[in-house]
């Protein structure tokens, strides 16, 4: 008997389990690299305060208005809102076109000057509807020129002339003067031992009158000089003015929707050699002309009406919304510095229409400051229904 037939058992080899893919070297340093910018990113986030915001509500605030939509559109202020939780949309108007438009669908209004937001807040109070007032800025109306030619206005004017090499950026002019030099019909090419090659009547360039505060308060500066440094006082002297100012106002031909814009564009000689606008947008470009290139725009200078004229904007809440904003824009004190830091002018603490803080600001950028105002003379506007008389007269408005 044949014996057994032996079977030797299977050898089984055990591999140990591949390492998981987070242990490789290949996978661990770019993931830490990665965790570490995370980290950084974190924390960065949480310094800023902005680390809640994808988990906490974002208001959207509808505003209307004017020149002050400068402000609500730069990246700054819109960062630092958007830090309380605020996103503002904003429709762009003249002044005079947000007063007298529909405004139920926007949360604020903000036009430029307080005869446009007396006629809103008195349409709202004749309705019974929500409106609540902030005064966050003010500023002067001015007119903005380039060297040579307020050399030769103000060599035509007998005033003491700018130089090329003197480094002053600011003037101002008496009214009376001026007007009376339009009012003879003098052309640039006659002022400065005709050093200006420019034929045009010497006009003060502005926006549309029925649409644009800044028009509409050049409008009630020339009344008030021409009728002796006195607002009208009834509707037919307001008329006779009108009548008397209005060559002033459209001997320009048609005029533009933003004078500073024209005016600070390269080609602004031939657009608007003297126009009429606010301070603040001539200081904020004078302040980004310094950052990039280390000195002044010496080339376009201000001249400023002797006889002050302060526009103190109001912003119109017309719901809590636009309401909680306004309180925000009028009282945070990065929202105010960031104001500075576009030229605006803020109210000091104790309520006064004073320079002080915009010239430190205009100071620590190596920027000389204007004067708050050249003389003691304060000018005044026409009451509200006589101004809106004058207006329609003048610009013809529906």
């Amino acid at each position: 008997m044949a014996a057994p037939q032996q079977i030797a058992e299977p050898e089984l080899t055990v591999l140990a389990p591949p390492r998981p893919a987070y242990r490789r070297k290949r996978y661990l340093l770019p993931f830490a690299i990665s965790a570490a910018t995370a980290l950084v990113g974190a924390i960065a986030l949480f310094a800023g305060g902005t680390v809640g915001l994808p988990l906490q509500q974002v208001v959207v605030i509808t505003g209307k208005l004017a020149s002050k939509a400068e402000f609500f559109t730069d990246e700054v202020v819109r960062r630092e809102l958007m830090a309380h939780g605020i996103q503002v949309h904003i429709t762009k108007a003249g002044s005079r076109a947000v007063a007298t438009g529909d405004v139920d669908q926007y949360d604020f209004v903000f036009p430029s000057g307080q005869p446009a937001a007396l006629l809103i807040k008195e349409q709202r109070r004749a309705e019974h509807k929500f409106a609540k007032v902030h005064k966050p800025f003010f500023s002067p109306i001015v007119f903005g020129t380039y060297r040579d030619y307020a050399e030769a206005l103000l060599t035509g004017l007998g005033e003491e002339p700018a130089t090329a090499d003197d480094g002053k950026l600011y003037f101002s002019v008496d009214m009376a003067s001026l007007v009376e030099l339009m009012r003879r019909g003098a052309r640039w090419s006659d002022l400065g031992r005709g050093r200006l090659n420019n034929g045009n009547q010497v006009l003060v360039q502005t926006p549309d009158v029925c649409s644009a505060n800044s028009a509409a308060t050049y409008l009630g500066l020339l009344a008030f000089v021409v009728n002796g440094q006195r607002p009208p006082v009834d509707e037919a002297e307001a008329l006779a003015l009108a009548d008397q100012v209005k060559p002033f106002l459209i001997g320009q031909g048609l005029p533009g929707d933003d004078m500073s814009m024209q005016y600070l564009a390269p080609e602004g000689r031939g657009l608007a050699p003297i126009a009429g606008f606010y301070e603040p947008q001539y200081l904020a470009h004078q302040i980004r002309h310094v950052r990039q290139n280390g000195k002044p725009d010496a080339n376009r200078v201000l001249i400023y009406p002797e006889a002050q004229l302060q526009t103190v904007p109001e912003y119109i809440a017309l719901t809590p919304d636009g309401d909680r904003l306004g309180q925000l824009i009028s009282n945070d004190p990065a929202l105010k510095q960031r104001a500075l830091e576009l030229g605006f002018r803020v109210f000091e603490p104790d309520g006064s229409l004073s320079a002080g803080r915009l010239a430190e600001h205009l100071d620590s950028l190596g920027l000389p400051a204007p004067d708050s105002g050249v003389s003691d003379t304060e000018t005044f506007l026409p009451p509200l229904p006589l101004l809106e008389k004058m207006i329609e007269r003048v610009g013809g408005c529906r």
